[in-house]
C-alpha cells in the first residue's frame, strides 16, 4: 500500500462545527438506515440518524478531496457527562459480565474508557466520489471507476477512520476503547494490523455484533511504530517531523 495514497485522495476532518456534525448524522442515516437497514428510516424524517449518546460524543469524517464528498464517519462516545461516569453503549446492550470474564478490564478507571461507535463508509458516497472525482482517469475495459475505487481505497479509508479514532482518543485522554463490531469489520481491521480483543460471542444488536476491546495506550504506539501506512495517515504530510514525538495517551 502506497503510504501517500490516503492524503493524495482523502482528508480526515474533525466534525467541530454544527455543519460538519450535521454531515456526520446524514452519513449515519445513509449507512445505518438506507444501506444496512439497522435503524428504521421512518424514525428520522429529517434523514439524520442520531441517538441519546450524541450529547456526549464526537465525530470525525473522511472527505474525498477532488469531489468534496464526505464518505466515512466514526463516532467516539465519551464516558462522562458533567463529570459523572455514564454507561457506554456496549455496557448497556451487550450484557457483558466483565468482572467474571475479564476482571482486569472491569478494574480499569471508567473515565479512561470510550467507545468507537458508528464506524462506517457509505457505499453510495463511495460511488459518487468515484464517478464525480474520476479518480483513476481512463478505466481498464469492462471495469468501472467504482470497482477500482472499492478495491484500492476501501482499506485506506478504513485506516483513515482508525487514525481519526486514535486522534480523538488522544485528544480526550481515552486510554481504552470498547467497540461492538460486525464480524466482517473485526476481521478487516485485524487484516490491517489493528487487532481488537473479542470479549464474547456475537450478539444480536442491530445485526450481529462482536463485543470487543482495544488498549489505545498500549497498542497505539506499537501499531503506529510498525505500520507505515497508518502512521502516515495519523500524522499527515508532516509525518517525518512528527514521528519523533509519537503520541501516547
Amino acid at each position: 500500500m502506497n503510504p501517500g495514497l490516503f492524503h493524495q485522495n482523502f482528508e480526515i476532518v474533525r466534525a467541530d462545527t454544527p455543519e460538519l456534525v450535521d454531515i456526520a448524522h446524514q452519513l449515519r442515516y445513509q449507512v445505518y438506515c438506507q444501506e444496512k437497514g439497522f435503524e428504521e428510516a421512518g424514525r428520522f424524517p429529517d434523514r439524520r440518524e442520531s441517538d441519546d449518546y450524541d450529547r456526549r460524543a464526537i465525530h470525525s469524517l473522511i472527505r474525498h478531496r477532488s469531489s468534496d464528498i464526505y464518505i466515512g464517519v466514526v463516532r467516539l462516545v465519551l464516558p462522562e457527562v458533567d463529570g459523572a461516569d455514564q454507561p457506554l453503549p456496549m455496557e448497556q446492550h451487550c450484557e457483558l459480565d466483565l468482572a467474571e470474564s475479564h476482571p482486569h478490564l472491569a478494574q480499569l478507571p471508567h473515565h479512561t474508557i470510550g467507545e468507537i461507535y458508528r464506524f462506517s463508509v457509505s457505499k453510495v458516497y463511495r460511488r459518487r466520489a468515484a464517478e464525480e472525482g474520476l479518480i483513476w482517469g481512463v478505466c481498464r475495459e469492462g471495469e468501472s471507476n467504482y470497482t477500482q475505487f472499492n478495491r484500492r481505497h476501501l482499506p485506506i479509508i478504513t485506516l483513515g477512520l482508525i487514525a481519526a479514532s486514535f486522534r480523538m482518543c488522544v485528544e480526550h485522554q481515552i486510554h481504552y476503547c470498547y467497540a461492538a463490531m460486525e464480524p466482517t469489520l473485526l476481521r478487516l481491521l485485524r487484516g490491517l494490523g489493528v487487532s481488537f480483543q473479542a470479549l464474547g460471542m456475537p450478539v444480536e444488536y442491530h445485526g450481529k455484533r462482536v463485543p470487543a476491546f482495544y488498549s489505545v495506550r498500549e497498542m497505539m504506539p506499537k501499531v503506529l511504530g510498525s505500520h507505515a501506512g497508518l502512521r502516515h495517515i495519523y500524522y499527515g504530510p508532516d509525518e517525518d517531523s512528527a514521528h519523533g514525538r509519537l503520541a501516547a495517551v
